[in-house]
């Protein structure tokens, strides 16, 4: 049966397509994801590779397209760090990438760092998402991948620079941890022997 681990929101690098502002509409796109595989590291697992599946099965695209904030740096304290929001219906994946439209917002307290988005100068975007199941790849003698074959965007952010793909934890503060369920892929004979002999012990126990 799938082992349930506990895990944070996660964070992504993206971008802002070059040139997609539009001046009419108050409109830019993004690529959000492209599932690139990144070196990620956790106080339980150790280090370990997480890849994204970017495909209609596995990302959740609800939220996204019931028009998920666009914030400042992943704020979430107050109605300011909300830059813009993601129109609605726009989100979508394509050609293994995940694209959506947001809609930059005419507040005067956004009008600074709103004004930089659509100059270019501020180009920088991460996505935070939540982990519902992975794969997880284990071959001896290397780093385990960990298969990301559901997850769920839940807001996209304008960073002055892209967070690290393995930085986990922003602050001091003790994360909000979310269930994930792990599904194990053993490439070798022992590693399935260890296996079937521990779900016998916890059977039997």
């Amino acid at each position: 049966m799938p082992e349930i681990i506990r895990l944070p929101k996660m964070l992504r690098d993206a971008e802002v397509r070059a040139g997609s502002f539009d001046e009419a509409a108050n409109t830019i796109e993004v690529i959000w994801t492209t599932g690139a595989t990144g070196r990620r590291y956790s106080w339980s697992d150790g280090e370990f590779d997480e890849e994204l599946v970017v495909s209609a099965n596995a990302v959740r695209l609800d939220r996204l397209n019931a028009g998920a904030p666009f914030l400042d740096t992943h704020g979430t304290w107050s109605l300011t760090d909300i830059l813009g929001s993601v129109v609605r219906g726009s989100a979508k994946i394509s050609g293994g990438k995940g694209i959506a439209t947001v809609k930059l917002s005419n507040a005067a307290d956004a009008v600074d760092r709103v004004a930089r988005i659509k100059e270019g100068t501020a180009s920088n975007i991460s996505v935070g998402y939540r982990i519902h199941a992975v794969e997880r790849k284990e071959v001896d003698g290397k780093v385990p991948l960990h298969r990301v074959i559901d997850w769920e965007p839940w807001e996209l952010s304008a960073v002055p620079i892209p967070f690290d793909p393995g930085a986990q934890v922003r602050s001091g503060a003790a994360p909000e941890l979310f269930e994930c369920r792990v599904e194990r892929m053993l490439n070798n004979a022992n590693a399935r022997v260890r296996m079937n002999l521990a779900e016998r012990f916890r059977r039997l126990g």
